[in-house]
């Protein structure tokens, strides 16, 4: 897998790595990440190095939200850590190191974050009956829904950070459904591993450049994301492990919307179809979702045109003919929200076929 350099050294993105890190997450999140059609958002760049064992020990505390990570005896040329990303509100690179072992527990999250090492070292899950080793080089996802302990040698760990609601709307979009939690296949094929590699290294010199643009980081996160979704065959979780559904009568809304995203709808459609009254449908969306019902069909039709796109083919397709299918009845405002959300226009991912 790539090399996350902490220096940001274009030559070294595409070397083994050599540092020594370890492992990296972020708590903050859009909540309505769906609803930053026309938004910029923010970039992430943290940068933060030390040598006291005890300011290690809260930096890290902050990031996982735990409060039992421990730090052992340090190497023999002494104790250094350094935590460094770069990105936005939908997607973080970024490498950690700590130069000592260390352990504790990791609490769930508002992000999915893949993982991967330079070297053995790292054990994931290890209260579990089924530990994980992390493998040098080959990504594995953190658990998602629950906390879990970790144990890791003074090695390096590079992680992608992914905001929850986003990677969940890709892969609905890949999967025609309703955005859910999801759940990864522990050993992903190989075949896919390399085309996630693949996809990792082309894009790593511009996702870890604060100076890309904001246009440019968008579309090659969310080919990153694509890449992720396909690797891990990611689905949602089944309705029977989900702790909290959310409101049962938006939830009906959201998957009426979904099966008839093809359709002309109006708010009163889906107020009926939910069987409340559009103040409290709407007021449900607000609360929950932060957005509004008829948002939310946009951005499914959003994601449904851009899944169908990137898998055909252009000598035999028009965006407008895709999008016009999808319910869009304004072909200049729907592209200007579809670059704003993914970072290039519909026509670009027409031309660019699904190479994951």
């Amino acid at each position: 897998m790539v090399s996350i350099d902490p220096d940001n050294r274009p030559d070294a993105l595409l070397a083994q790595p050599t540092a020594r890190c370890g492992g990296t997450r972020c708590r903050w999140s859009t909540a309505s990440w769906p609803g930053m059609d026309s938004v910029e958002q923010p970039l992430v760049h943290v940068d933060r190095r030390g040598s006291a064992v005890d300011e290690a020990v809260a930096f890290y505390e902050r990031v996982y939200s735990s409060r039992d990570i421990s730090i052992g005896q340090a190497a023999a040329e002494g104790f250094s850590w350094r935590y460094r990303i770069v990105g936005d509100a939908a997607v973080t690179l970024g490498t950690s190191s700590v130069a000592a072992r260390r352990w504790g527990t990791i609490e769930p999250g508002d992000d999915y974050v893949l993982a991967w090492a330079s070297a053995p070292g790292i054990r994931l899950d290890t209260a579990s009956s089924n530990p994980v080793d992390m493998q040098p080089g080959v990504p594995v996802m953190y658990p998602a829904d629950r906390a879990f302990a970790f144990d890791a040698a003074p090695t390096v760990q590079h992680v992608i950070r992914f905001d929850r609601a986003f990677l969940e709307s890709v892969a609905a979009a890949r999967q025609g459904d309703l955005p859910a939690p999801l759940q990864f296949a522990r050993h992903p094929d190989p075949a896919a591993l390399q085309r996630l590699k693949t996809v990792v290294t082309g894009a790593a010199g511009d996702l870890l450049d604060p100076a890309t643009a904001r246009a440019r980081r968008s579309a090659l996160g969310t080919a990153v994301a694509e890449a992720v979704v396909s690797m891990f065959d990611a689905a949602p979780v089944p309705p029977s492990r989900l702790l909290d559904g959310g409101p049962a009568t938006m939830r009906l809304a959201q998957e009426w919307m979904v099966a008839n995203a093809r359709r002309p709808i109006t708010i009163t459609d889906v107020s009926e179809a939910a069987g409340v009254a559009v103040r409290s449908l709407q007021a449900s969306f607000r609360r929950h979702t932060g957005a509004s019902p008829m948002h939310f069909l946009r951005q499914v039709r959003l994601h449904r045109v851009r899944a169908e796109l990137a898998a055909a083919d252009p000598a035999t397709t028009t965006v407008a003919a895709v999008a016009l299918g999808w319910g869009v009845g304004h072909l200049g405002r729907f592209s200007g929200t579809y670059a704003a959300t993914f970072g290039e226009p519909p026509s670009a991912t027409l031309r660019r076929r699904r190479s994951v």
